[in-house]
């Protein structure tokens, strides 16, 4: 039987020190792209599909769906080389094109009233909901976009009802 040592609970310490600071190191390497799917692997995190693209941003998407107000809406978190790393819903589709200039004021009035969020209906008559973080490599966060994915939510349950009232008004 071997004879336990003082020195045993010193050198486990230092060789969680040394596997800690191979980690940090690999991480800082690591595109934000691989640290955010480090981030969902190292969390048990699996709601999401990822697709890199092959674009001169290399941009890689994070595909994922979340439910507001009992709607599934599809949701993309949009990571790239760029200083922006974008949130993305859809939020409602087939527009009534008779209803185009009230749902554009009152995408105007939301993002007059929300600093973080901005409301745009595309040409393809889908209207979509971004969340734009500003992150440099040093300071991206994983978990700042883990946060603001249910603020996100509770925005959608708090404007939803209203926003679709203008979408679907029969005029």
């Amino acid at each position: 039987m071997a004879k336990s040592t003082e020195n045993e609970p010193k050198l486990e310490k230092q060789a969680e020190k040394l596997i800690e600071k191979k980690e940090a190191a690999a991480a800082e390497g690591a595109t934000k792209a691989e640290k955010f799917q480090a981030f969902l692997k190292d969390n048990d995190i699996n709601y999401f599909e990822s697709q890199a693209l092959s674009d001169e941003f290399h941009t890689t998407i994070f595909r994922s769906r979340i439910e507001a107000k009992g709607q599934i809406m599809p949701m993309a978190i949009f990571i790239d080389d760029s200083i922006f790393t974008m949130i993305r819903t859809q939020v409602a589709t087939g527009i009534n094109e008779k209803n185009i200039d009230s749902i554009k004021s009152h995408l105007n009035m939301l993002n007059a009233e929300y600093k973080i969020f901005k409301y745009y209906l595309r040409e393809d008559g889908n209207i979509y909901l971004d969340v734009c973080i500003p992150f440099v490599d040093e300071t991206f966060d994983s978990r700042m976009i883990q946060t603001l994915l249910p603020i996100l939510v509770q925005q959608l349950e708090t404007v939803y009802e209203d926003l679709m009232a203008v979408v679907w008004a029969k005029k």
